[in-house]
């Protein structure tokens, strides 16, 4: 009888592991799926594949979209702007689009980042516009970091915002953010350079060659090959400078 019972206990502990084993797999696996529309419009905006992402964009009906795709639709008009050398009235049409969403889900964190990343594109584009959108840049990054705790992009973005901001850049905050993109992405190599830059700043130049150090063990992402090279190369720059800096202390 005794037999019997530990036997049955330890099948039961057996099935409670392979249980938990599943849901933490589950999890796992639907916190890493992407469905194929945004994949393609992730994919060409990291590799700078322009006139692919117009045309992609051009085939997609908008409204038959789910919201993540709709948000990375409106992501990526802004995106064409900012560095594919199309004209305002994608960055016009992305504009109404996210106002229209957050109209009708106003708790959905993607839709205030995409707000925030159009706005942010304005303001790279003019940085006098800074003036009049940054307060609404703000509080779009708060809404999206409210409602998407576990979602990298608002906090590197506000990350991001805080360090660069020509003006008095407020450190602390920025990392405060970029901290905690990391620690919900810990493969985004551009996040390593941001943070490596903070620390830079901060005259942290021996934190900074162990941050920038650590992003060059990270593999390039196929989606994001070019923009990953990118922040490698820059990264390779940087500690040229810092190695020194650091070994003075």
């Amino acid at each position: 009888m005794i037999k019997l019972v530990m036997r049955i206990t330890k099948l039961f502990k057996t099935a409670i592991l392979f249980v938990l084993l599943w849901v933490f797999s589950f999890a796992f696996s639907n916190a890493k799926q992407m469905s194929e529309i945004s994949y393609q419009i992730q994919y060409m905006i990291g590799n700078r594949q322009a006139k692919e992402l117009v045309q992609f964009l051009g085939s997609l009906d908008f409204e038959k979209l789910t919201l993540i795709e709709k948000a990375d639709y409106i992501i990526a008009l802004s995106e064409l702007y900012s560095w594919a050398g199309v004209d305002y009235s994608y960055s016009e049409k992305a504009y109404k689009l996210a106002d229209e969403m957050l109209k009708k889900y106003p708790e959905f964190w993607k839709f205030h980042y995409a707000i925030a990343v159009v706005l942010s594109h304005r303001v790279q584009k003019n940085n006098l516009l800074a003036i009049t959108l940054v307060g609404k840049i703000d509080y779009h990054l708060n809404q999206a970091m409210k409602y998407g705790p576990k979602e990298w992009e608002p906090f590197f973005l506000a990350g991001v915002r805080n360090l660069e901001v020509p003006l008095f850049p407020n450190l602390t905050l920025a990392e405060q953010y970029l901290k905690k993109a990391l620690e919900n992405n810990p493969d985004h190599i551009y996040t390593y350079l941001m943070y490596g830059k903070l620390f830079e700043k901060k005259g942290q130049f021996c934190d900074a060659l162990n941050v920038y150090k650590t992003a060059l063990q990270l593999p390039i992402r196929p989606e994001w090959k070019v923009v990953d090279e990118e922040a490698k190369n820059e990264i390779k720059n940087r500690i040229s400078e810092v190695e020194k800096k650091c070994t003075k202390k």
